[in-house]
Parts: C-alpha cells; structure tokens; sequence
C-alpha cells in the first residue's frame, strides 16, 4: 500500500498509514487513528506533524500524493521536505478562481481543469526552487483559461 511506511526513529519501528474518507482522512500511528485536517477547501491538501519518541516526521499530501517525511527527507519521492506553510496566500486564492470560474464556465470539465491546475500550482509552490513560480503560475493559469474558453465556444459552436 502507498498510503502505509514503516520507518525507524530512535530504534523503534513505527507503523504509519493514512486511510481516505469522504471528508477527512486519518492519520493511523502505531494503530492509534487520529482524524487529519485539511487545508484546503477544494484539493487534499495538509502537513499533519506526527511526534514518535521526540522526533517530529510529516505526513503530507497534494492531490493524490501523499508522502512522509523523515529527518527532512520524503520517504516516497525521496525529495527535501518544505513546510506548507511558505504556500503564498495568492496561490489559495488562485486556485479558488481556477476552480470555481473552470465550473461556472464549462461545468465539471472545468472545474476538473481548475483542479489540476490548482495542483500544479500548489506542487510547485512547495519545491525548494520556488524562483520560478510566478510565470509557471501565469502560465499554468492561461492555458487554464484558453482551455475553459475553448471548451465553452466549442459547446456553444455545437448547439448553435
């Protein structure tokens, strides 16, 4: 299961999964449950801190990846840990508007395009090489909209 890591802290072997629900997930430590918050209204989006014998590990998630991180390392994509919290406000708010004007446009396939730019977005904002964030965001967010406009004329060209 990907959702599931056995890691080592002090020299004790710890069991770590997380199980999906429909609104909240779980984070499962050594068989105690314990519900996860998510940060965002629209994606699986959280950094759930996870104390084992005075070492803090991170279980996160983006979308569908979830990961753990160790010793400031992801168990899974063995990549350098960053903290959500230097997500800028902006790319919430962004996503948000991707989200809700893709449905309000072209219905669920643009809500499902706002999704999975909101996902780049939020990915990349969370790398350790942010420079180049604001035109990967610019860009990410005008084939999102070229995409939603062409989809609504190609609707409207249909029924006319």
């Amino acid at each position: 299961m990907r959702n599931k890591w056995n890691v080592t802290v002090n020299g004790i072997n710890h069991e770590i999964s997380f199980k999906t629900g429909v609104f909240k997930g779980k984070a499962v430590v050594d068989g105690v449950s314990t519900p996860v918050k998510n940060n965002s209204m629209f994606i699986r989006l959280f950094d759930f801190p996870i104390n084992l014998d005075g070492t803090t590990v991170h279980l996160t998630a983006i979308g569908n990846k979830i990961d753990l991180a160790v010793d400031g390392v992801y168990v899974n994509s063995k990549k350098p840990y960053v903290p959500f919290e230097n997500i800028p406000k902006w790319a919430y708010l962004l996503s948000a508007i991707l989200i809700v004007g893709g449905w309000a446009s072209c219905g669920l396939i643009g809500m499902l395009l706002g999704l999975l730019s909101s996902t780049l977005i939020i990915s990349r904002s969370v790398t350790p090489q942010r420079k180049n964030l604001v035109p990967f965001t610019i860009g990410v967010t005008a084939v999102c909209i070229i995409l939603d406009l062409l989809i609504t004329f190609g609707v409207v060209l249909m029924t006319v």
